[in-house]
């Protein structure tokens, strides 16, 4: 690298963002004996092939893996692929190209994320097709436990959720603190996938490792689509959480008024009680929640009650 000078080096990086293949041909003829991969970003690791990968120069992604030798796989300082780049940005002939030429189609990037994961996060099924087609392994979990399906419901393609489901997707996996595709489904608001994953077979009341079931994040999410199906199915309107908290808790905890009107429409207990003997109505004081506040009273919440604490909502407000 001694004989590259920074304004060279400068130069190439600038080619592969623009995807100038003249550049780097002009640059092989004078520095034959330096390989691409040591033409990199200082902060970032990134070699002029991850750069191009990203931005979808398939001329010049080409010349660099015929010209040079194999160095297909190399990682940036986040262990990162030239595959994960092209991934991630839905760069679907980089990644034919890159594929093409043995890529890893599983390598794991820092907190073990797949390039099927980072496609996941896209709406682009072309991309995540062509990982599958080249073996990607749709089980996978990261570092967190989350799948590429995890994923998919957290994004809502339901295109892609069927993918996957075609080529032996987990319906019943769950992370590490035990949330399964259902409860990030419920969570987002993507009623659609939450149809599928019942039909699935998936508990519409399962518990993650706080006890929250899937209607909990509906709510959570402010999905009264998704709760109304839920119910229907039919979810446990009552259950709890590891805290005690029911849904109107919840709700109130976020202060949505919407999603309180409809829970009391469906006879919420307004009083209801946690462990710490904290009501919907201490929720909505503790979060100064002021309009949650003002409906749950004029609904007919009890604002006298005190919690564990010797504390009423009243002394929650404004401290």
């Amino acid at each position: 690298m001694s004989t590259v000078t920074s304004q060279e080096k400068t130069k190439i990086l600038h080619a592969s963002q623009i995807g100038d293949v003249n550049a780097i041909e002009t640059f092989k003829k004078k520095h034959p004996e330096v390989h691409w991969c040591e033409i990199r970003h200082e902060k970032l690791g990134d070699t002029i092939l991850h750069i191009a990968a990203r931005l979808g120069h398939v001329p010049f992604i080409e010349y660099l893996l015929t010209h040079y030798s194999p160095a297909i796989n190399f990682q940036n300082k986040d262990c990162k692929t030239p595959l994960h780049e092209a991934a991630q940005f839905s760069q679907s002939e980089a990644i034919r190209t890159l594929l093409a030429c043995k890529a890893d189609v599983n390598a794991l990037k820092r907190a073990d994320w797949t390039p099927l994961m980072l496609s996941c996060t896209k709406d682009d099924h072309e991309c995540v097709r062509l990982l599958l087609e080249a073996g990607a392994l749709v089980n996978v979990k990261n570092k967190d436990g989350w799948t590429a399906l995890h994923l998919t419901s957290r994004e809502g393609s339901t295109p892609i959720f069927e993918l996957l489901s075609s080529y032996g997707s987990d319906p019943f996996a769950v992370t590490n603190n035990g949330r399964s595709a259902l409860h990030v489904a419920s969570l987002h608001g993507h009623l659609e996938i939450v149809k599928r994953l019942i039909r699935a077979g998936v508990s519409v009341d399962a518990r993650d490792n706080c006890r929250n079931t899937p209607l909990h994040e509906a709510v959570l999410g402010g999905h009264v689509k998704v709760c109304d199906y839920l119910l229907n199915c039919p979810a446990d309107l009552g259950a709890v959480n590891s805290m005690g908290f029911c849904v109107l808790h919840l709700a109130a905890s976020v202060g949505d008024i919407t999603m309180i009107r409809y829970l009391v429409r469906l006879s919420t207990n307004l009083n209801a009680s946690s462990c710490n003997k904290l009501t919907p109505l201490h929720c909505a004081a503790r979060k100064q929640h002021t309009d949650a506040v003002r409906l749950l009273i004029q609904l007919g919440a009890d604002d006298t009650t005190l919690d564990n604490f010797g504390r009423s909502p009243m002394d929650y407000l404004h401290r």
